[in-house]
């Protein structure tokens, strides 16, 4: 738990105006928002007025969030399957609102959606892609969430199978995942080099989003799942094994300790997606879900290193809970609760502060998010680049309850 000793009433003052400011620009966006994603559309969005409604009621209007919330349950039938603006993500996010209400919580709200991804995702080899955001990794959320109150066997079957077959078993008992030759995410196009069939190789990704830490964050919940703890756990070590393997052999203050893929650049950004900050923390969740404390030390390294980072070296250049300064927070507030650390709780009020001052400097601008086409900031409603995110986080770190975070494989 972070301590909110050392954070004034002033300041806390100023976070619950930012709230308040951050729940009317998305609200008046819902009324126009085309998407019905968890992580770009409206069910991100109505994640995030939900738990501002439960900070503060008077921040949202009951009426205009049921109005948007039967929108999204009608649009229901039409959407694909995936996690970021699809099926996977928008049921997510009624699963949540149903289990927040516990007394009143509907058994069989979602039945046919377990039924439907079961019956989709394992008619057939997983031959798609195996990350997050668009594959096999983001039906994760679901299951965990739902396993909550119902069960997950079928679909954590699905997962685990999915990930099996699709798994680089190597000699010494370690394993990794390559990304797929078609996968979007492949970091080497082959666009730019002499010979382009060299990228049809085997391409390893080190990013929470779209890598190796991802699948290894998507697999932890399913032992659980006693038919399934065995097998789930041998792909658990043989992954979190490879992983530590890929650490930079030469590591100095204020660089990182894992680059953004094997092979490539050495460096990588402080931020959910990519980086040392979500590698330690899936280390760290891994050590303590199976018993293995020597991941849990290494994992306290990892994350203790990241401290010596700033807003040049950590390449922040926004704010939103991708890659920017008040995702820092939450990451950071998570990290500390998993392993409590005086320099992982100053870490948190560190960059709470850092975005507090860009607040002072340039008001709502600060929290615009950074566009690498236009090389610009420009003002984002989402959950995972906006203001909906950004808003979840400060409400995340006065409540100290993160329980969201879930969805993006945090917790």
């Amino acid at each position: 738990m972070v301590s909110k000793l050392s954070v004034s009433e002033i300041k806390i003052k100023k976070i619950k105006e930012i709230i308040r400011e951050l729940t009317n620009k998305v609200a008046t966006n819902c009324e126009q928002e085309q998407s019905n994603g968890l992580l770009s559309g409206l069910a991100g969005q109505l994640l995030f007025l939900y738990n501002a409604h439960r900070f503060d009621s008077s921040f949202v209007n009951e009426d205009m969030f049921v109005e948007h919330l039967d929108h999204l349950q009608q649009g229901l039938p039409d959407q694909s399957f995936e996690l970021s603006n699809g099926l996977a993500g928008q049921a997510w996010v009624l699963e949540y609102f149903n289990q927040a209400n516990a007394e009143g919580y509907e058994y069989d709200l979602l039945d046919d959606i377990d039924s439907l991804f079961v019956q989709a995702l394992g008619s057939f080899p997983w031959d798609g892609e195996i990350e997050m955001v668009l594959g096999l990794a983001g039906y994760s959320p679901y299951a965990s969430r739902r396993a909550k109150f119902s069960d997950q066997e079928k679909l954590y079957e699905v997962i685990v199978g999915g990930f099996e077959r699709n798994a680089t078993e190597l000699d010494n008992g370690q394993i990794t995942w390559s990304q797929p030759l078609d996968s979007v995410y492949r970091l080497d196009k082959g666009d730019d080099r002499d010979n382009p069939q060299e990228s049809t190789g085997a391409e390893y990704n080190l990013g929470l989003a779209h890598g190796v830490p991802g699948i290894l964050a998507a697999l932890l919940h399913a032992v659980n799942v006693p038919a399934l703890r065995e097998r789930a756990t041998k792909l658990l070590v043989g992954g979190c094994d490879w992983l530590l393997g890929q650490q930079n052999k030469s590591i100095e203050p204020h660089s990182a300790c894992f680059g953004c893929s094997v092979g490539g650049v050495k460096e990588s950004r402080l931020g959910w997606c990519y980086g040392d900050l979500t590698i330690a923390l899936t280390l760290a969740r891994v050590g303590k879900a199976i018993d293995r404390p020597s991941y849990v030390d290494k994992a306290l390294k990892i994350a203790l290193h990241t401290t010596t980072r700033d807003d040049k070296s950590g390449h922040i250049i926004d704010a939103g809970l991708c890659h920017g300064s008040v995702g820092l927070v939450t990451i950071y507030q998570i990290l500390n609760n998993i392993m409590p650390h005086p320099a992982l709780e100053k870490a948190t009020h560190t960059w709470l502060d850092y975005s507090l001052a860009k607040y002072d400097e340039k008001g709502m601008a600060s929290f615009y998010s950074y566009n690498g086409l236009s090389k610009s900031h420009n003002e984002d409603f989402s959950f995972l680049m906006g203001y909906a995110g950004i808003g979840l986080a400060y409400i995340g770190f006065l409540d100290d309850d993160v329980s969201w975070t879930d969805c993006l494989l945090l917790s």
